[in-house]
């Protein structure tokens, strides 16, 4: 249970300080902060350094093993630390942050007694969890509720339980068992201690480098491997089929034979090579896994996670030291787990690095020299988490067990990657469109899933969804499992939600695109990256068929109904100091490379009913606005329908200084629409910084639709 609160709390306060020191930040630049009083997600400043300051000494609680090792209540207090965060986090927003802080410190205490007092049970610990964090995210459809107190738990029947006193009733059973295990522990002690012969137990010691290894394993664990949802994007294969698989790779690790399969395969080769093969077959699995698609980069994912399980058997040490640094080490895990986890930010986020002034100016050319750096990473990740394997060159830790062990550690894996399988596999009952002559499309800029103060929306967004009415949904800034986006796959989780088809095309690394979502069936889907200086543009194109949902004789040969869904980069205002022409604008070449795709599937005719829609970054006034206007003049077919709104009622972004800008579109192409909507509602206010754009439309000219 303590892994398990352990993984969690570290996803949770990843994703839960960048969305607080993002609205910190945004706080500080409002003229006025007070009148932001009751907007969602608002932090003030003061408020988020305070709590950095708790997460800061939370995560030094580790160093008390240096003094608390040889008490034998030790790991009681480590586990009621433990379940006093993590149910404190769920009684109120204002001790979240401090709450989730002190259960990640309070976990890393009890992970550093556990190598010290119990070794053998380090790599189970940290296994364990992380299964049992895919299982609690494959019921939730990638989304952890268990930090919402107000969520809900499904028993059996319609028995439920909030998630708020579920919590508190794990972690008041959790202490009991730990104090009950105490008893336990004191009274075998005293048993052996009079028996003759008597030698004390064996110790573990983590070393540096075993810390920095272990650093790296979290590292590889939190952003990809033990994540399916990820896995199954990098590699582009369905999420219910690999969930089962991925929960084997991360539980198989725990059968003894299959460890001492392990050991024998590994003695084959000189140990001063030993660790540098393990090293290098973990990068080419990564390589395999990035490079490809399909089955053949799944499978290479799914065994590098099996392999970095098996690491886990080699990051501690036996032995009896007359100095146990372990809980001086640990923080170095901690500290290189941190340093990857800002590479991996930056990865994404290397766009919005701004210029900083002398003698640190070199240090924003280094943070967006990150882009691109996803598979650098976790290639230097796979290198740091092998060292242990290579400076051990005569110890192969793995070892067998008794024959019952491997049969229960055995059914362990079998029950939970049928389960797993079971629950991701559930049916999900796709919901079509009430009338398919008459639907709604809209686009909707998702935000990374925060609100504009960086409040987590998912739930409001799939409200605001539903209650458009929309049968078609253009999603940008959309994450797929992100430590910044809490790990939650966005697309799945919304499509399931609302009962939709999904296509997804990634726009930075793979975790973070465009999606589209339909009610109407998708025949196709592909995509295109546009060229960016800056962060990275793209445009999918995913093909409907409205046709399938209707007997209509008079339709003939209309063929698919084309979606575009673009996100074009920022207009730029100066680079190295120097203002940047409007010719050389990333935008121009953005918008030219897109119509040109465009215009190669469907020029010269245009008669495909075609729609193109998602955020611009320009607005009306912009040249590029225009040259789509002239379009529509010289050709009819293209029509954007808000040209006829007011200014003031046409806006779909909101920045946090009051100013607005229209910078989403909806351009139809030979598609009938009947009117348009910008959601204005103080719902859509407090769910993302961009308003949902709505057009209704028609299937075909010649069908009528109810008023």
């Amino acid at each position: 249970m303590v892994g398990l609160f352990l993984v969690q709390g570290v996803r949770f306060v990843y994703a839960l300080f960048y969305a607080r020191a993002s609205s910190a930040d945004l706080v500080g630049r409002v003229p006025d902060s007070g009148a932001l009083s009751g907007v969602p997600g608002v932090v003030q400043p003061l408020t988020f350094q305070n709590e950095l300051i708790i997460l800061g000494a939370c995560l030094l609680l580790p160093l008390l093993a240096l003094i608390i090792r040889r008490w034998r209540a030790s790991i009681p207090l480590a586990v009621l630390l433990v379940a006093l965060g993590r149910s404190m986090a769920l009684q109120s927003p204002d001790l979240k942050a401090p709450a989730a802080a002190l259960v990640v410190g309070a976990a890393l205490l009890y992970l550093a007694l556990i190598i010290i007092r119990r070794p053998g049970f380090f790599p189970v610990m940290l296994l364990v969890g992380f299964a049992a964090d895919q299982f609690v995210r494959v019921m939730g459809n990638t989304y952890d509720r268990t930090w919402e107190g107000s969520s809900r738990l499904a028993l059996i029947g319609n028995l439920e339980l909030e998630m708020s006193l579920t919590i508190a009733l794990v972690s008041v059973l959790l202490i009991l068992l730990s104090i009950v295990l105490w008893f336990v522990e004191r009274r075998q002690d005293a048993i052996e201690r009079h028996q003759e012969g008597y030698a004390p137990p064996l110790t573990g010691v983590l070393n540096l480098w075993g810390a920095i290894a272990l650093g790296a394993i979290f590292f590889l664990e939190f952003t990809l491997l033990a994540l399916p949802n990820a896995v199954a994007r990098w590699s582009q294969i369905d999420y219910a089929g690999l969930v089962p698989w991925l929960l084997a790779a991360t539980t198989l690790p725990l059968v003894p034979e299959v460890r001492n399969f392990a050991r024998q395969f590994a003695g084959m080769f000189d140990g001063a090579w030993r660790g540098w093969l393990w090293a290098l077959l973990l990068g080419l699995l990564l390589v395999i896994g990035r490079r490809f698609e399909g089955i053949p980069a799944a499978i290479a994912l799914v065994v590098a996670q099996f392999l970095v399980g098996l690491t886990l058997w080699w990051v501690s040490q036996p032995g009896i030291p007359r100095r146990n640094l372990t809980g001086l080490a640990l923080p170095f895990a901690v500290l290189t787990f941190g340093l990857l986890g800002v590479g991996d930010y930056f990865t994404y986020d290397y766009a919005y690095v701004r210029d900083m002034p002398e003698p640190l100016d070199t240090v924003d050319d280094l943070l967006r020299g990150f882009r691109d750096m996803g598979l650098a990473l976790v290639l230097i990740a796979a290198v740091l988490l092998s060292i242990p394997i290579i400076l051990a060159r005569r110890r192969i830790p793995w070892r067998g067990g008794p024959t019952l062990h491997t049969l229960l550690a055995l059914v362990l894996v079998v029950l939970i990657s049928f389960a797993g399988a079971t629950v991701a596999t559930r049916d999900t009952l796709l919901r079509r469109p009430l009338d398919p002559d008459c639907m709604r499309v809209a686009t909707y800029n998702l935000h990374g899933g925060y609100s504009q103060f960086f409040d987590p929306n998912l739930d409001r967004a799939a409200q605001i969804i539903r209650l458009s009415g929309a049968d078609i949904v253009l999603l940008q800034e959309v994450e797929t499992g992100r430590l910044a986006s809490f790990g939650v796959d966005q697309v799945l989780w919304l499509a399931r939600e609302l009962n939709m088809e999904a296509a997804y095309f990634p726009q930075n690394e793979r975790l973070q695109g465009l999606a589209v979502l339909s009610r109407v069936p998708i025949e196709a889907v592909d995509g295109l990256h546009l060229p960016s200086e800056g962060n990275q543009a793209a445009v999918m194109h995913v093909r409907l068929d409205p046709e399938r949902l209707t007997a209509d004789a008079a339709a003939g040969d209309l063929g698919p109904l084309h979606i575009y869904n673009a996100w074009l980069g920022f207009r730029v205002a100066e680079r190295d100091g120097q203002p940047i022409p409007e010719g050389e604008q990333d935008q121009n070449r953005q918008l030219e490379t897109l119509l040109n795709w465009i215009a190669a599937q469907h020029a010269p005719n245009w008669s495909d009913r075609i729609l193109l829609g998602g955020t611009f970054n320009f607005g009306p006034d912009s040249p590029l606005y225009q040259r789509l206007r002239m379009a529509e003049l010289e050709n009819p077919a293209i029509q954007d329908p808000f040209a006829g709104l007011r200014a003031e009622n046409a806006m779909t972004l909101y920045l946090v200084d009051g100013t607005a800008a229209r910078y989403d579109y909806l351009w139809v192409f030979n598609v009938p629409f009947r009117g348009m909507l910008i959601d204005q509602s103080p719902e859509a206010a407090n769910t993302s910084d961009h308003r949902p754009a709505i057009v209704a439309i028609n299937r075909r000219d010649g069908v009528t639709c109810a008023p």
